[in-house]
């Protein structure tokens, strides 16, 4: 049965049931359809930011010198190859290879080569890997192979060591620390005089396919991708380098390529791994992206029996894509090009340290970095915090969006919310309707119970409480109870109630659990806002009051919302300066990264909002800074102790 909800109830939300097919990084993903090209680029914009966090790029950190060290190894008639040292960060190097052409005039078109998976010790100098880098040199391109953490001549870190819950509210992550080595290799092939910028490309096998399609989808100044035996709709890759937080909320591989539209890309794919379906599915998906663009061509599959190994077959198809895009040969001239036959260096010969270039001492550990990236963070917020009226419209112009998918919260309209009336009985002679509502995208189920209450006032309370505190406001019990019924004689009362969208045990069957699903504070936080948006759809203004923890909730998802109505968050006493608060209290990861508390507040600035219980570390002194910028000053109302439910009601009300 459906049901228009009438006005002028009292409403429990319960959070009933959410999709029991928990994402993770083996399911086999629906590929959305987009019919116009306002659709998808809608769609990258906001994927865009999410990759973007999720590689750990936002808000930027600072470049320093790569103090490159280049030390010549190999030298033949047709190619010269340096072994090089970047400093990428604080005494963190990045070693690899550098391949450059002897004949022919600059400047050159030049490639990334990240490797994939293979055997530790080898790194960049497996065979496959020295083979293709060296046929490119042949081919007039200049080659910069470089090593992941931990494998070939990268030491320090172990590629696969547990990460933490603290590093993650910071964006550090082995995907993310990988993504801007990729930057800085891109950054050292951008300060030599022989590159040409504007022909710069990436290729990577496997893991080293992940890696390019993440480094071309948040780095213009990668002008073509190759991304082999890879992309997949139903294998997103096993490694934790590759499934940093967030990366993967309601996205898929496929989905990220596009974000490399409409630059020329080519999916390299096999009968022998999970792409072998890519002719057939997930090149059609993209490509249909390339044609909403107006680039069909630019984007091309070459399909092979290989197995997943970057074989001879596949080599070949990125040289002639190489040659096409990079070199601008016809399609016919490069269709006529083979693998490049010639000496092979060594892997020896190719190690980076030696008497000549040594091993430092030691290279920053994990805790060096996080140290690192935490403090330069924290510098890049407070230089991005508004100053005046102009710099707070600014910071909320970028921050905002961001913010909002750290939340992930999705925007929502009215016609995205199905509801049906389930039950009706009676409490102290106030009707009560329990109503599911149904999130028709994401396929999440809320159940709802309405009592009656005021119809006099075209307002509604969004009421936000502790776990467990909306069942006892149905029954009449618990400390709410007094509230609601204050509040009932002015307006409607909608209160939350709160069951787990998942288990602890289903959680821990899923590897890389926050790379593919929200943590429970970021469902709720989705389930408030759903609540508002089907709210809205029949009162004038929706407030949101914030009981307990709750009102952590309120604070944060009232930073991303429309300014319909006032806001009263209990602060519970929460240390936002304590990392360990984060985790056990508001787990979502990347939040401290993007300013947590200080940028909803920013966010917030000018709309009616009366905070209680703050903790001495809660920035209320920014909070006051910004309102004052905003104009409004008096709007902002902060008390150490809970106010009266009668002095809530009378602060709504007037």
């Amino acid at each position: 049965m459906r049901q228009t909800i009438i006005v002028g109830l009292l409403v429990l939300v319960v959070a009933v049931n959410s999709d029991s097919r928990l994402r993770h990084l083996d399911l086999r993903y629906e590929l959305p359809t987009f019919e116009r090209k306002e659709q998808w680029t809608a769609r990258a914009e906001f994927l865009g930011r999410q990759v973007v966090l999720a590689c750990g790029l936002f808000p930027r950190l600072p470049k320093r010198p790569l103090n490159p060290k280049r030390v010549v190894c190999y030298e033949d008639d047709q190619i010269v190859v340096e072994r090089v040292v970047l400093e990428t960060l604080p005494g963190f190097y990045l070693t690899g290879n550098l391949y450059r052409p002897t004949a022919g005039k600059g400047p050159f078109p030049a490639v990334l080569h990240p490797h994939g998976h293979v055997p530790q010790e080898e790194g960049r100098l497996y065979e496959r890997e020295r083979i293709r880098s060296t046929s490119m040199a042949r081919l007039g391109f200049i080659v910069f192979a470089y090593d992941m953490i931990g494998y070939g001549d990268h030491f320090g870190l172990d590629h696969r060591a547990p990460e933490t819950a603290k590093e993650h509210l910071w964006g550090l992550s082995k995907g993310a620390l990988q993504t801007w080595n990729s930057v800085r290799a891109l950054d050292f092939l951008f300060s030599l005089p022989e590159v040409d910028k504007e022909r710069i490309g990436c290729c990577g096998s496997s893991g080293g396919g992940t890696q390019t399609f993440l480094i071309a989808a948040v780095d213009p100044r990668v002008t073509v991708a190759v991304p082999t035996k890879m992309v997949s709709a139903h294998m997103q890759g096993g490694c934790i380098c590759e499934n940093p937080p967030l990366l993967r909320w309601d996205a898929s591989n496929p989905e990220i390529c596009g974000l490399i539209a409409p630059r020329p890309l080519l999916l390299i794919s096999d009968d022998g791994d999970w792409t072998k379906e890519t002719p057939t599915y997930e090149f059609p998906f993209v490509r249909q992206i390339y044609t909403l663009l107006g680039h069909p061509e630019r984007c091309a599959n070459a399909h092979f029996s290989e197995g997943h190994d970057f074989g001879p077959l596949s080599r070949v198809a990125y040289y002639r894509f190489a040659l096409r895009w990079l070199k601008g040969l016809s399609e016919n001239e490069a269709s006529q090009v083979e693998e490049p036959q010639g000496p092979l260096p060594s892997a020896a010969q190719l190690r980076v340290w030696g008497p000549d270039l040594p091993k430092p001492d030691r290279t920053a550990s994990y805790q060096d970095i996080f140290n690192w990236l935490r403090q330069e963070s924290q510098k890049a917020l407070e230089n991005d915090l508004p100053t005046d009226q102009k710099s707070l419209n600014r910071f909320r112009k970028i921050y905002g969006p961001f913010f909002q998918s750290v939340l992930g919260v999705r925007s929502l309209v009215a016609t995205d919310i199905e509801q049906e009336l389930l039950d009706e009985t009676a409490h102290e002679g106030i009707r009560l309707q329990k109503i599911r509502l149904f999130d028709k995208v994401r396929k999440i189920t809320l159940g709802v119970l309405l009592t009656s209450g005021s119809a006099g006032r075209k307002e509604v309370v969004l009421f936000v409480g502790d776990k467990g505190s909306g069942i006892k406001v149905g029954e009449g019990k618990g400390d709410f109870w007094e509230f609601v019924r204050a509040l009932n004689s002015q307006m409607p009362v909608a209160v939350i109630e709160w069951s787990p969208f998942f288990s602890e045990e289903e959680r821990a069957k899923i590897a890389y659990f926050t790379t593919y699903n929200r943590t429970e504070v970021s469902e709720r936080l989705q389930a408030i806002t759903l609540t508002q948006v089907w709210l809205s759809s029949q009162y004038r203004k929706v407030h949101l009051v914030g009981w307990g923890e709750g009102g952590l909730l309120v604070l944060l998802a009232a930073a991303v919302t429309s300014p319909q109505g006032k806001i009263v968050a209990d602060l519970a006493n929460f240390n936002p300066e304590d990392d360990d608060q984060f985790v056990h209290r508001l787990y979502i990861p990347l939040l401290r990264r993007v300013g947590d508390f200080k940028t909803a507040l920013a966010l917030l600035a000018g709309r009616s909002v009366l905070l209680f219980h703050p903790h001495r570390q809660f920035p209320m002194a920014l909070g006051r800074r910004f309102y004052r910028i905003s104009g409004n000053e008096s709007r902002l109302k902060v008390l150490d102790q809970q106010p009266s439910p009668e002095k809530i009601v009378s602060w709504l009300t007037n």
